[in-house]
């Protein structure tokens, strides 16, 4: 049975001799494996199309056991991704954790128009770390994983420290009296969860945002919690940020 889908391809891994084993996020069934024949010959057909951060319309077969790639019309490269090598770092980075949170064949299409428009907006942002805070803390809320990071997640009341404590475990800010119970906590600086607090609110990425580089490591634990992985692409990503800088 052929089915046809719009996908962004997430990630790839070679296999065999000259195939690419892709994982697909997918408008109309979610998270998908496919197998990509041939790809890493030049002569392939599939070999652009099976390159993390293209979107295309893919043609599938359901073989006994995986998924095999027919026919592939590409929709979109993003070619400013992969001319700067900061927006690919940031954009690969991003592509890695939807890889992780959304779920195999289970559509949500709000999810993967968020993904599309996030990686065009880390390809053209004049301040493309502004537009990943702005894309993970939107995928946090539309998944459902969002911390709290406006108030104490046990008391209720407002960030009130200039350095605050927060945990992925207790799921966001947590009052310094309250934080002892949390081996997993680490400090902040207060403007980086103001930051993030107003983000959460936001339908597309800010002109600038303080302290970006704190607020993607800030993120970068929950990331680690929620996803149970690695994050090898993510953490290549905080290797890079000048850690302390404004960045805005």
């Amino acid at each position: 049975m052929e089915h046809t889908v719009e996908a962004i391809v997430l990630r790839r891994r070679d296999a065999g001799e000259s195939d690419r084993r892709l994982v697909c996020f997918t408008r109309e069934l979610g998270k998908i494996d496919l197998v990509a024949k041939g790809a890493r010959k030049p002569t392939s057909r599939l070999r652009s199309i099976s390159e993390p951060l293209s979107v295309a319309q893919l043609t599938f077969a359901d073989g006994r056991h995986q998924k095999f790639i027919q026919q592939a019309q590409p929709i979109a490269a993003f070619r400013g991704l992969r001319t700067d090598y900061e927006r690919l770092t940031l954009a690969l980075a991003w592509a890695e954790i939807v890889s992780y949170v959304a779920p195999y064949e289970d559509p949500i299409e709000e999810v993967y128009d968020l993904c599309f428009k996030a990686l065009g907006e880390i390809e053209k942002h004049p301040k493309p770390k502004v537009a990943l805070a702005w894309a993970e803390v939107a995928l946090l809320t539309e998944t459902g994983f969002l911390p709290n990071f406006g108030s104490c997640v046990l008391s209720g009341c407002e960030v009130k420290e200039a350095e605050a404590m927060v945990s992925p475990q207790a799921g966001g800010y947590v009052c310094r009296e309250e934080a002892g119970e949390y081996s997993d906590r680490f400090i902040v600086r207060a403007e980086v969860l103001y930051g993030l607090n107003a983000l959460s609110g936001l339908e597309s990425a800010p002109s600038g945002l303080k302290f970006v580089d704190e607020t993607l490591h800030a993120l970068q634990p929950f990331w680690l919690n929620i996803c149970e992985a690695p994050l090898k692409a993510r953490a290549h990503l905080m290797e890079s940020l000048a850690f302390g800088t404004s960045g805005t």
